[in-house]
């Protein structure tokens, strides 16, 4: 389809002027000078069905207005710029409305907005790209939604479960007895994504290791994910991308819900959340608490093939204010808070709290201590004004056979944000941010407490340069003690040349300070010695990132088809050299290059005549390192991995079945006479989900999880002398454990 300039949907709007800095600066500064042309209001209503729609969003595009309706369905925006103006209207479960109205000044405008039930959200609300509430489709930066329905298709205690099934995203296990894990976007190692809960990086550094184990999918709303650079919004740690963590509203969550299931591995699950929303305040408080002591040895090795824990969470959300008021928050004040504890062990049958740190029976015990606590004040929402702020203190206390590993982490987060003022067609974002991390590990890496005051200021502007055309341009730049001044640079460009039609082009550079024995479980596992040759200065990445959007409408039917390409390449990076001596791990920053290239493909679809959802991913990807002239691949990156899910419903029974096929690998090399194969094969694991609904509010579910029992051999090396000088853990490619049984039952009430 073609643009026509006598069809509204591709009717292109007036060009804004392209000022000078000094004149923008001026502009931004003085309110006025942005609102010389006349305004109007609008006000409406939003139903469906003929029943009102509660708290739809309401965005007027291009003009960095958007409002919430109430829980009638009724809303109103004022100081709407005369003229053609165009509304997008959104609400979960309901298909995006798009109504054009022409204001005159001084003019108030009713509108009707119907809404048609949708299966597939296609354009959600997303904050994680420009840090400010906007529409999937209008986003200069590609950001990727994963709903609550979309993880419960594959139920699992922890967010690290479910990532394996996202296409371009991967768990990754770095031990073979203590099950330690990590996220993988584009093959790229955990450290450089940047985690964050409610758009607060909290999530680094230590709590990165097994504090992501801790959120439990059942208090999560949605995840928004970035796939490329996002340092100059979110700082150090978001080379790779953001995994955005959104936890659920008060508003929307059943009053009372609770989630529980059982596996055939011995795991048992159970989550409880109470929810109560009023017109000044709004609560959530929930507890999740997770069990395993089945002893399991598949493979015959003579350790357990999961490890058994005892993990418990409570958190707790309140919203404080009128939702109507804000623009950016749905709340003038919002506060949220969780403790978490988990006791985990790997290891040897036999071994007791008695053998902790001893040499008589080889285990791996780890206690985990968290709390977290965020926070989001806009007392000025019509001011453009808003403050993030968060802390969180973390704890390990772990024993890894002999070797003691006793760390504590404080890290306390601020920024203040300004949407300041600008002329029409811009949108302007300030801030100012101030992280403060205590941190000590014990380890030769930190011989005293390390202290970091990073303080930090960005800047973005979003320009609407023509009707199908939106730039986004931002710079952070970060104070280091021992490093100076380092600017984060971002460049992301959206072009709409149809109406279903997008191609986004992102551009940006990041950096890291790395905390080494955190991050690499290997040095402290295993009987290879630590060498750090010199001082590891910070990471430095310069990426790139092409996507190309398309919406095949067929007749309603929906196909939305993602095509992305993607590079990046580090300066300084640290990788862990395993090659030049079997004996030792060497750690360098790199005198070379590293790369990480490749492309990705993604088709989702949800059929109307028949209830019918799939979705197809294939990311194929090559990383590689190059140190004095040899070139290497990534260890544990695959060459490929594709993702498949169907969904379909009959009646009140749902199936679903998801599927991942990974490609070979690079895996760490041996010496005789423990020689393994340096590559892994390709493989593939499938589940089958069922779930009933026999009257409203209530799901009985069963599924088989690894239904054809794929697993590959024991994991470690030499395990028959844990405290010998060859013991490894660290040969880890694909499931450790077999087919898998779960049976389970969702309850919601009232809303």
């Amino acid at each position: 389809m073609l643009p026509n300039d006598s069809d509204p949907r591709t009717r292109r709007r007036p060009r804004p002027a392209l000022l000078p800095a000094a004149a923008l600066a001026l502009m931004a500064a003085t309110p006025g000078l942005a609102r010389q042309q006349g305004t109007g209001a609008l006000h409406g209503i939003v139903v469906a069905d003929g029943a009102p729609v509660p708290y739809a969003a309401i965005e007027v595009r291009g003009a960095s207005l958007r409002a919430l309706a109430d829980a009638h369905g009724r809303f109103r925006i004022a100081g709407v710029p005369a003229g053609q103006r165009t509304l997008l209207v959104t609400a979960p479960g309901y298909a995006t409305a798009e109504r054009t109205v022409r204001l005159e000044p001084g003019e108030t405008e009713f509108l009707r907005v119907e809404l048609m039930r949708a299966p597939l959200e296609l354009n959600p609300v997303v904050v994680t790209g420009t840090m400010k509430e906007t529409f999937v489709s209008e986003s200069p930066v590609k950001v990727e939604v994963v709903t609550a329905r979309h993880l419960q298709r594959n139920p699992s205690s922890s967010l690290m479960e479910s990532v394996q099934y996202l296409n371009g995203l991967a768990q990754q296990v770095d031990c073979g007895v203590c099950y330690t894990n990590s996220i993988r976007i584009n093959g790229m190692e955990d450290p450089y994504t940047a985690v964050l809960i409610d758009g607060m990086p909290i999530m680094s550094a230590l709590a990165s290791v097994y504090g992501l184990n801790g959120i439990s999918p059942a208090f999560i709303e949605q995840l928004e994910i970035i796939k490329g650079p996002s340092s100059t919004l979110y700082g150090t740690e978001a080379l790779a991308g953001v995994v955005n963590v959104i936890t659920k509203d008060p508003r929307f969550a059943p009053r009372l819900a609770l989630e529980a299931y059982h596996t055939s591995t011995g795991e048992s699950n159970v989550n409880v959340a109470g929810a109560r929303a009023g017109e000044r305040a709004r609560g959530l408080v929930g507890v999740s608490l997770v069990h395993r002591d089945r002893f399991i040895d598949g493979n015959g090795d003579g350790f357990t093939d999961l490890p058994l824990v005892t993990r418990g969470s409570l958190f707790g959300r309140l919203d404080v204010g009128t939702a109507e008021r804000s623009r950016w928050r749905r709340g003038v004040l919002s506060l949220s808070a969780r403790g978490y504890y988990e006791d985990r062990f790997g290891g040897v049958r036999g071994w007791t709290r008695a053998d902790r740190g001893g040499s008589r029976v080889y285990g791996e015990h780890i206690e985990t201590r968290r709390f977290e606590l965020i926070g989001s004040l806009a007392p000025w929402p019509e001011r453009g004004v808003r403050a993030d702020f968060s802390y969180t203190w973390h704890a390990q206390d772990a024993a890894y056979g002999t070797t003691p590993f006793v760390a504590t982490q404080h890290v306390a987060f601020a920024n203040l944000l300004w949407q300041a003022p600008a002329p029409q067609g811009h949108d302007l974002l300030a801030g100012l941010t101030v992280r403060y991390q205590v941190y000590d590990d014990g380890t030769p890496a930190t011989p005293t407490p390390e202290r970091r005051f990073i303080p930090g200021i960005f800047i973005q502007d979003e320009l609407d340069v023509a009707a199908d055309l939106r730039v986004l341009a931002g710079l952070r730049l970060d104070h280091h003690d021992a490093h100076g001044v380092i600017p984060a640079p971002r460049l992301s460009v959206k072009w709409q040349p149809l109406l279903d039609t997008a191609l986004r082009l992102n551009l940006g550079s990041g950096f890291r300070v790395v905390s080494l024995f955190t991050e690499d479980h290997a040095a402290l596992t295993g009987a290879r010695r630590v060498v750090i040759e010199e001082t590891l200065e910070p990471e430095r990445s310069w990426s790139g990132a092409l996507n190309v959007n398309h919406v095949f409408l067929f007749g309603g039917n929906n196909m939305v088809v993602d095509v992305d390409a993607f590079y990046t390449r580090f300066g300084n990076r640290i990788v862990p050299d395993y090659d030049t001596d079997p004996d030792l791990i060497i750690y360098r920053n790199l005198h070379g290059r590293s790369v990480s290239r490749g492309v990705a493909l993604s088709l989702n679809q949800n059929f109307r005549e028949f209830p019918l959802l799939y979705s197809l991913g294939i990311t194929v990807q090559d990383v590689d390192t190059e140190r004095d002239g040899e070139r290497r691949e990534e260890l544990f990156a695959p060459d490929y991995k594709a993702t498949l899910g169907l969904s379909y419903t009959f009646g009140a029974l749902t199936l679903d079945y998801t599927g991942t096929f990974v490609g070979p690998m690079r895996l760490p090399e041996y010496p005789p006479p423990y020689t393994r194969p340096t590559r892994s094969p390709a493989y593939s694991t499938h589940n089958l989900q069922g779930t009933w609904r026999p009257r409203t509010g209530i799901e009985l579910l069963a599924a088989v999880r690894n239904l054809f029992d794929f697993r590959q051999g024991s994991p470690l090396v030499a395990p028959h002398d844990p405290f010998g000088p060859d013991f490894d853990t660290a040969y880890v490619w694909g499931p450790i454990h077999g087919r898998e049984l779960l049976f389970g039952a969702r309850v919601g009430l009232g809303r």
